[in-house]
């Protein structure tokens, strides 16, 4: 019997539509038995849920954290979350342990928030104790590691282990208290008289008032 193709293809193009029908089928078969020739890539949904199942810290850097990011920190609310954002406005942070400058952050918080908290500056990367002149460390130039000094319990000995800070005006400080009640925030300690604005600069990276 005669191929009535031959009357409208030549050789070449009959082989040619009987290559593209083989293909055809092939495909059909290949898609109905559920075979996929290449793998499908993750989309967006399964790629976050193969991140939420990694166990990862997280890290927060409180120089440049958003709100959102600071008040998942352990302890760390929305008015804290404020507050962290307008004390680093003013005095950007030099190292994390300055945190517990921010008003209304006592040592007892930033111990839960260290875990989570990238170390930098001249921080030490280790976890504060729970002592009430927060033990937590900082290098200095002159006598090695001092600690954080709490302007509100301090006594005598501990403010004139401030920079500029001798007896008549750690007794100045401890007087004002006494009358006014205690340090709302570090930089209240301008407040004193004889502590000017470049003593309480030179000092308000070791101060703290919980």
């Amino acid at each position: 019997m005669k191929n009535p193709l031959s009357r409208i293809f030549c050789p070449d193009e009959q082989r040619i539509l009987l290559a593209v029908a083989v293909f055809l089928i092939l495909g059909s078969v290949l898609q109905l038995t559920g075979y996929q020739t290449a793998a499908q890539p993750p989309t967006l949904s399964d790629s976050l849920l193969v991140s939420l199942k990694e166990d990862k810290a997280l890290i927060i850097d409180i120089r440049t954290a958003t709100k959102a990011e600071l008040m998942a920190l352990s302890g760390i609310g929305d008015k804290r979350a404020d507050d962290i954002i307008n004390y680093r406005e003013r005095h950007p942070f030099q190292n994390v342990n300055e945190l517990i400058n921010v008003s209304g952050i006592g040592i007892k918080t930033y111990q839960r928030c260290y875990p989570n908290l990238l170390v930098f500056g001249d921080s030490l990367a280790v976890s504060p104790s729970s002592s009430p002149s927060l033990a937590a460390k900082t290098p200095s130039s002159k006598a090695g590691l001092q600690s954080y000094v709490n302007i509100n319990t301090a006594n005598l000995k501990e403010l004139c282990s401030l920079s500029g800070i001798g007896h008549v005006k750690a007794q100045a400080i401890m007087d004002y208290r006494k009358e006014h009640g205690p340090f709302q925030s570090p930089e209240d300690l301008i407040k004193v008289k004889g502590i000017g604005p470049k003593t309480l600069q030179k000092n308000l990276s070791r101060l703290c008032t919980e």
